[in-house]
């Protein structure tokens, strides 16, 4: 008659679960470092998105004339980005068009990154 009570696990079969075990949880780290990665370069670009966008709702405020690089210097274009700058550049397309271009850089694990934005504003001439 078979002994009912000595049906265990073998020593084979448990070092086979926990290394099977071992590879799952190592896959699952790996995914849960690499998206805490991601946030955090998602986070830095959404700050320099923000910081454009900022800088380009201050251009709006301005009068046409008033709208040249130096002027756009001079504007708050501070960013909240460790070792970020921001660089705003206007350019004459056309007669009473302008370009203004932002330009953010930021410095991330040791690489460099960069977001622009840019919009087109337009002198409005009334007819005579």
């Amino acid at each position: 008659m078979k002994n009912l009570f000595n049906k265990g696990v073998t020593l084979l079969e448990s070092m086979v679960a926990v290394a099977i075990l071992a590879v799952v949880v190592t896959g699952l780290l790996y995914t849960f470092v690499t998206c805490l990665l991601m946030n955090e370069s998602n986070n830095n670009l959404i700050k320099a998105a923000n910081d454009a966008q900022y800088l380009l709702e201050q251009v709006k405020g301005l009068s046409y004339p008033d709208i040249t690089n130096s002027t756009l210097t001079n504007l708050h274009n501070e960013t909240v980005l460790y070792n970020g700058t921001i660089t705003p550049v206007v350019t004459e397309v056309a007669t009473n068009l302008k370009e203004v271009t932002v330009y953010v850089a930021w410095t991330e694990k040791g690489r460099n990154r960069y977001y622009n934005l840019s919009t087109r504003i337009a002198r409005v001439v009334e007819e005579e």
